[in-house]
């Protein structure tokens, strides 16, 4: 290379490092400062802050009064959980014992050795709904959870200790490539603890293209429809709601004005349920995950759930090549997250499951040695794409009153193409302030002050692009140019719709602060200001000067299932290619991206390949 193109090679390379690096070290800033001010609270139960920007921490006792519950001692999950926690080794296996399980203590080796019929690793969609059908079966089942156990009364509904215990990473996940923010949940209940409680069966034209496209034929079965019956109806799920919290009612209002359609979204609680802190938990204990219903079952039923434990890695034999498998999984190895116990348990099981996400069943699998080409790939995320708008607070209208933190977190949805949707999200002040573009401090401070009538709504995508996990922890994505079509015709639907309802001012988080002052505006002015909206690629990327990021608390697809092991990870049964006797059953069986929030698709699905696993073991 010429000296004069090598020089100036090296000249833009070094500019572009030290915009990522100012970019990175802004964010940083930014999320730091703001998620303390926004998160902390000081000896009296609040924050400082929160009074100027109109937030306060949910009454808790007066919601609990609309949903009175049967006073007692005993926590839903007492009779089978094992919290690890504060336990030494004794203890620890005096407990197991106690609760029907064989155990051997360690002598002179690493390991106490514990007997089950089945192994479950995580407690969430698939997980829980597992463990109730094969204990229910009559099989003796262990759910190794790494979360911890919490009931209604633990949930604060303040935002940074909350997402701290109940997320993966404390809520602080992103892609290696920095495109996308993940939140999954670690707790037990997984996911289902802290999702925003929508209840949507599987769209009948993805059943059709996962079975006839794919060679899969538990989603055209008719038992698979009886599965979300079952489903649906142990979540008592209803599309039912007596009062629409703001920023649902700021996208109906929107899309009537412009002659949109608008869905009802079915949710997992009563038509009173007026909770917007679901995703830190819900503190009324009227949302119903995992924690308080399949869970419930199990136990009931002898599971017992190891809370504060983690899977490490899967314990397999030879084979002789038995159903063109080489390997059978006879159990796993398990460490407790606790000082006083010195030993990893040796968990001996006639089936294992691994139900831990499509963020962490890929590295348990790849920690254990299998090689099937489609664990970790495969990844679909859902991205999503926010857009705001602004309702001052004088002269309400009476059909927009509230705040944003308000009610139901998803109740209300539009759906803009077959492949995109528009839904609300849960955004507390902490996040909204990481997430709001910075262009000066009175800025801030002014945005920070119209927070409680800002109303959100996001385009969801149903991806083509496929995302990969390397690792714990370690997840690359890019969306697709068509997934950035979609995204972006989202985005510009979104703010239509909040400029018909009302808002006084529009914009998204593209890191130049993009926005539009509604008074007055023309229609050629809002077109204009249209054409501008993009989805911004991530900092991370050079060569961009505006920047932002996208989100995802949908994960699927990372050991999907197949035909053939040249198609995926697992069979149509949810058993690996590689291993007999080990199976997944969560969000990364899923064959394609769903398109719409997948609690009710994931648990069907658990629920159809647990009960064939029952069978099998009878």
């Amino acid at each position: 290379m010429p000296v004069g193109r090598r020089e100036e090679a090296l000249r833009r390379w070094t500019k572009a490092r030290w915009l990522i690096l100012v970019k990175i070290a802004f964010a940083i800033v930014k999320s730091l400062c703001f998620n303390v001010f926004y998160t902390k609270v000081v000896e009296n139960s609040e924050n400082p802050c929160w009074k100027a920007t109109g937030f306060s921490v949910p009454n808790v006792k007066e919601q609990r009064k609309k949903h009175p519950t049967e006073a007692t001692t005993l926590r839903p999950l007492d009779s089978g959980v094992v919290e690890t926690r504060e336990l030494d080794d004794a203890a620890l296996l005096t407990s197991l014992a106690e609760k029907g399980l064989a155990v051997k203590p360690a002598t002179s080796g690493d390991y106490h050795a514990v007997e089950c019929d089945v192994a479950i690793v995580g407690s969430g969609c698939g997980g829980g709904v597992a463990a109730a059908v094969l204990a229910s079966a009559g099989h003796k089942v262990l759910v190794v959870e790494k979360g911890d156990y919490f009931t209604p009364d633990d949930y604060s509904s303040v935002e940074g200790p909350s997402m701290e215990r109940l997320y993966e990473q404390g809520g602080i996940f992103c892609t290696s490539n920095v495109t996308t923010v993940l939140y999954a949940g670690t707790t037990v209940g997984g996911g289902s603890a802290v999702n925003w409680s929508a209840s949507i069966r599987t769209p009948r034209e993805i059943l059709q293209e996962w079975s006839r496209d794919h060679g899969l034929p538990v989603f055209g079965s008719a038992a698979y429809v009886q599965a979300m019956d079952a489903v649906c109806a142990r979540l008592a799920v209803t599309d039912g709601c007596r009062e629409e919290g703001f920023q649902n009612k700021v996208v109906r209002r929107g899309c009537e004005a412009l002659g949109l359609p608008v869905d009802r979204v079915p949710r997992n609680s009563s038509e009173g349920h007026h909770c917007g802190s679901c995703y830190l938990g819900c503190p009324t204990g009227d949302k119903r995950g995992t924690d308080t219903t399949w869970l419930v079952d199990a136990v009931e039923h002898g599971a017992v759930i190891l809370a504060g434990c983690k899977a490490e890695r899967l314990i397999f034999q030879n084979n002789s090549g038995k159903n063109g498998r080489s390997k059978k999984c006879v159990g796993l190895v398990a460490t407790c997250m606790s000082n006083g116990i010195t030993k990893k348990l040796r968990i001996e099981a006639k089936v294992s499951i691994s139900a831990c996400g499509a963020l962490m069943t890929p590295p348990l699998l790849r920690n254990s040695g299998l090689r099937n080409r489609h664990v970790g790939r495969n990844l679909h995320l859902h991205p999503v794409s926010m857009a705001w708008g602004y309702f001052p607070d004088t002269n309400q209208e009476p059909q927009l009153t509230g705040k944003c933190y308000e009610g139901g977190i998803i109740t209300s949805m539009h759906r803009v193409t077959e492949r995109t949707i528009i839904e609300t999200p849960a955004l507390g002040p902490g996040a909204f302030a990481s997430l709001v573009p910075w262009e000066s401090g009175r800025d801030m401070k002014e945005r920070m002050r119209r927070y409680t009538r800002t109303a959100h709504a996001f385009a969801l995508v149903r991806d083509h692009a496929a995302g990969s996990v390397y690792g714990e922890g370690r997840v690359h994505y890019s969306p697709s140019r068509g997934d950035i079509e979609e995204l972006r015709d989202g985005l510009r639907r979104a703010l239509r719709i909040m400029v018909a309802s009302g808002a006084a001012e529009v914009g998204t988080h593209r890191s130049d602060g993009l926005r539009l002052r509604c008074k007055g505006v023309q229609d050629k002015d809002l077109e204009a200001f249209l054409d501008e909206v993009t989805v911004a690629r991530g900092p991370m990327q050079p060569g961009t000067d505006t920047w932002a990021l996208l989100c995802s608390a949908h994960q699927m697809g990372s050991c999907r299932m197949g035909s053939s092991p040249k198609e995926g990870a697992v069979d149509g049964r949810g058993e690996s290619w590689e291993a007999e006797g080990l199976y997944v059953c969560d969000g990364s069986l899923l064959p394609t991206a769903v398109g719409v929030n997948p609690m009710i698709t994931i648990q069907s699905l658990a629920y159809c390949l647990s009960m064939d696993i029952a069978e099998s073991l009878a």
